[in-house]
């Protein structure tokens, strides 16, 4: 299937189930390097087919870029202005898109490991050396994780000892950098999503959004708390898995005051060498446990964006309404760093409205003109949307 879209408002409409959503995946794909609906490329290969290609044309500022992809059972091929990249991901970074889907609602009712993916994606289009980062701290903590798995199952572990001190040296390093970089952002951008819920709310209530890390309760304390403290002791799980370091645990309505000060701050200078020697006291206090639970117990793959409403997390007491406000607000972020850092980017929205009241419908109607990005939507009827298209594809026919 070819398409041609303008460079304002571009409208996919059909009936449900006629291909609308997996126009905007590839864009998205070709765009971002990856699919918002699956981790496995190889899943979106059509039902009795052998590969998947798609092919696309970007135009940024004068300068093309034609990008090209396949997909097969094996893994992949990727081009761009006909030279070979990597792989997929390679695409990142250039042309950015942002999606706003009904799902988006698990960025308020899912767990911390949602909210970190949406962090550390327009963490990377701050900068490509937080994405190498980003990168080289997971391939760390994977191979920390082998290590502690291995030495609880058998009492010793590949590479010994020196392996150990070496991969906690390495964890510890990135692991600073990763959470100057997200502390920076994190402050960036609660300022912006809470000045999008006021408009889309209609200032009829207030969020607040704060980066929740337990490194940043130990800069608090100059004595780091016991790490066998009752706190501590409900963040390991009965059962633990190499997995668990994914899913961090915590309680669902959490007391703002709490979240409020989850971020040091203005006047609170949180240097890296600062995060550094913090996580190293707590990766020290936390050896015996993590070689008994077989993973790693702390570290930035644990933390959480905290947005609280009235006092408690949203997460457990926000409306529909209210999640649905902060979910646009944070995609709405989201495009405002996509802009500053990189360029404007392609805005995919997959039948947004028909989940939203008057109010907001028009509140997002208003934002997406102001952004002046290229926009695509996904949606049954054209004549519902609250604005007029510039250019309407109809599918399905």
């Amino acid at each position: 299937m070819d398409c041609d879209f303008d460079a304002g408002i571009n409208v996919i409409c059909g009936p449900n189930g006629c291909g609308k959503t997996t126009i905007l995946e590839s864009i998205h794909l070709l765009a971002q390097g990856f699919s918002f609906r699956s981790r496995d490329l190889r899943e979106l290969i059509a039902w009795k087919n052998n590969e998947l290609i798609l092919r696309g044309e970007f135009n940024d500022e004068g300068r093309s870029r034609m990008r090209a992809l396949r997909v097969y059972s094996r893994g992949s091929e990727v081009r761009e202005n006909g030279e070979t990249l990597k792989s997929p991901t390679a695409f990142f970074g250039t042309c950015p898109a942002v999606i706003m889907q009904p799902s988006d609602i698990e960025l308020l009712r899912g767990g911390p490991e949602v909210r970190r993916h949406w962090l550390d994606e327009i963490l990377c289009y701050r900068s490509a050396s937080n994405a190498q980062v980003l990168r080289r701290y997971k391939r760390v903590l994977q191979q920390r994780n082998k290590w502690l798995k291995e030495f609880k199952q058998n009492g010793a572990a590949v590479g010994g000892e020196d392996l150990f001190r070496v991969l906690t040296q390495q964890l510890i390093d990135l692991g600073a950098k990763l959470w100057a970089a997200r502390l920076s952002l994190s402050k960036e951008v609660s300022e912006i999503i809470t000045r999008y819920y006021r408009k889309l709310s209609g200032g009829v209530d207030e969020i607040t959004c704060a980066y929740k890390s337990s490194i940043l309760k130990t800069l608090d304390a100059l004595d780091v708390a016991d790490p066998l403290s009752d706190e501590m002791m409900d963040e390991i799980p009965a059962d633990a898995s190499e997995n668990a370091d994914e899913n961090a645990p915590g309680s669902d309505a959490v007391d703002c005051a709490e979240c409020a000060g989850a971020e040091k701050s203005d006047d609170d200078v949180v240097s890296e060498e600062m995060l550094r020697n913090a996580f190293a006291r707590k990766l020290a206090d936390l050896e015996f446990v993590e070689r008994l639970q077989g993973m790693t117990m702390a570290g930035p793959h644990r933390d959480d964006l905290s947005l609280c409403v009235s006092g408690y997390e949203m997460r457990s007491v926000g409306s529909q309404g209210q999640c649905r406000s902060a979910a646009v607000a944070m995609r709405f972020a989201a495009v405002d760093v996509a802009s500053r850092y990189l360029t404007k980017p392609i805005l995919l929205l997959d039948d947004i409205f028909a989940e939203l009241d008057v109010n907001r419908r028009d509140a997002v109607a208003s934002l997406i003109r102001e952004k002046q990005c290229q926009v695509v939507i996904a949606t049954p009827q054209a004549e519902d949307l609250p604005f007029k298209a510039d250019v309407k594809i109809q599918i399905g026919f």
